[in-house]
């Protein structure tokens, strides 16, 4: 039997902890054949990035196409896209070209606080992208960045959230709430505290919200987002709906960060 194809459009990371590097390891792990798309090369580590170099965008979808011409690609993948004119000529091409199902991992900023994605291509992203999301993977930052939202710090909010998210069009919203517990406002914890030290993220599809829990972690370990999103599409070309998809992407997650850690 062929492996299913997929695809992931994300910046190269030399120390292999994420981006493109980090995605293709996740889909050998998963069987599936990777292909991949740079959109940026990076200059980091796994404590810090300290420069970015983006492709131009007619190469990114140079890249794209030249792919389309020898393989059926069953799932797209989109990490760091690094500028707004990479955006914008992406969604045109989803506009040509039906892929079956796309997950988009929301990259705005590194989690040493380097930005990866410029304002213009923020605005782009939520207005041309993520209409055609099968699945978007916010973390709590980027949920704030999706809806508008002055702070998500709570359960409550996770789901206000994932309600404004869901407006810009994407089909399914998984808004990771991994670091919960440190983005809780002063004097009120956040319910995930209340919940044994858990991970706590909520699937949400329009209708109704799913609550999804794992082990915290209280390690920082680099390219935990690209695990997860590059998992999830995995998971997804293997013809799993999307919450079976994302609950065997978390244990998954959960068990690459505790060998990692060697906890």
């Amino acid at each position: 039997m062929l492996k299913k194809n997929v695809l992931t459009i994300a910046g190269a990371d030399p120390s292999g902890g994420a981006g493109i590097q980090r995605d293709l390891k996740v889909f050998h792990d998963f069987g599936v054949n990777g292909l991949s798309v740079i959109t940026a090369l990076t200059a980091q580590n796994q404590r810090e990035v300290a420069a970015i170099l983006p492709v131009s965008p007619a190469f990114v979808i140079k890249q794209v196409k030249t792919l389309l011409k020898e393989y059926d690609i069953n799932v797209v993948k989109l990490g760091m896209l690094a500028r707004a004119d990479i955006v914008v000529s992406l969604a045109r091409l989803f506009k040509q070209v039906n892929f079956k199902k796309i997950i988009i991992d929301p990259i705005v900023v590194s989690s040493s606080g380097y930005p990866l994605l410029d304002k213009y291509g923020i605005i782009a992203l939520k207005k041309q992208l993520l209409p055609f999301a099968t699945i978007v993977t916010p973390n709590l930052h980027e949920a704030v960045v999706l809806s508008n939202m002055k702070k998500v710090s709570s359960m409550e909010e996770m789901k206000q959230a994932a309600i404004e998210i869901k407006r810009l069009g994407p089909k399914f919203i998984l808004v990771k709430g991994g670091h919960l517990k440190e983005a809780g406002d002063k004097g009120h914890p956040p319910q995930a505290e209340a919940r044994g030290k858990k991970a706590v993220d909520i699937l949400y599809d329009g209708r109704e919200f799913k609550t999804l829990e794992a082990k915290m972690i209280n390690k920082d370990v680099h390219g935990t987002g690209c695990i997860l999103s590059s998992a999830i599409a995995a998971c997804l070309a293997k013809g799993m709906q999307v919450e079976e998809a994302v609950k065997k992407s978390k244990q998954y997650t959960s068990k690459t960060i505790q060998q990692e850690c060697q906890i």
